[in-house]
């Protein structure tokens, strides 16, 4: 039998607590306030926590996509087979991730070079291998989902509600998105003011059930 861990748990000692909080509090829900709005400067402001997520290399290998014209996410909610909470959150967010690390590389290794981590000669060789890389889906589903899961942190420290979503028509998204032929749509969140309270917890797995030391 699965082992289920408590709805709730008294967080450990820890250096920063309320990230602790955060991470333990954030919830998944459908009950979106559909006349709340949120402001650009704060969806700016979730997306640049956003960007403060981990990536290999930190290529940064990300986009985000903020759909909230009316019609347009009329359109959206039909790409998400009609989960229509997406509709009453008012904005709905397109994690986007590139399959080709060369879109950022020459950047970023330059940055490094300019840093003194690495040589010259060491970013131009790691800028040509990644021109040279073939696409790669699970390098974008893989770091998109990262910076996916602090813009759902931030929005949740600043009182919104954000629920990721993988439901939905992909290649349609990325054509409704037009996007370039080396990105792909990962993850669609829907931002909004929380229109009430949701449905309790549901258990989560206990560590003792998904913790293994050493070997599996």
């Amino acid at each position: 039998m699965t082992r289920q861990s408590p709805a709730s748990e008294d967080a450990p000692d820890a250096e920063f607590p309320a990230a602790v909080e955060a991470i333990r509090t954030r919830r998944s829900g459908h009950n979106f306030d559909p006349d709340g709005d949120v402001s650009e400067e704060t969806l700016r402001e979730i997306v640049r926590d956003a960007t403060f997520a981990p990536s290999a290399f930190n290529l940064q290998p990300w986009e985000f996509v903020a759909v909230r014209d009316d019609e347009r996410l009329d359109t959206l909610v039909d790409l998400a087979f009609g989960q229509d909470h997406l509709r009453d959150a008012g904005t709905g967010v397109v994690v986007v991730g590139h399959t080709e690390s060369e879109r950022n590389a020459e950047r970023v290794y330059t940055e490094w070079a300019e840093a003194g981590r690495i040589t010259e000669d060491d970013a131009a060789e790691r800028i040509a291998q990644a021109e040279a890389d073939d696409p790669d889906r699970e390098f974008a589903i893989r770091n998109a989902s990262l910076a996916a899961e602090n813009f759902l942190l931030s929005a949740h420290a600043r009182g919104l509600k954000a629920t990721p979503m993988t439901g939905f028509d992909f290649d349609g998204v990325a054509d409704f998105l037009d996007l370039p032929d080396d990105q792909i749509p990962v993850v669609l969140i829907a931002l909004g003011e929380s229109g009430g309270d949701e449905p309790e917890r549901l258990p989560r797995r206990s560590v003792d059930d998904v913790l293994h030391i050493d070997d599996y």
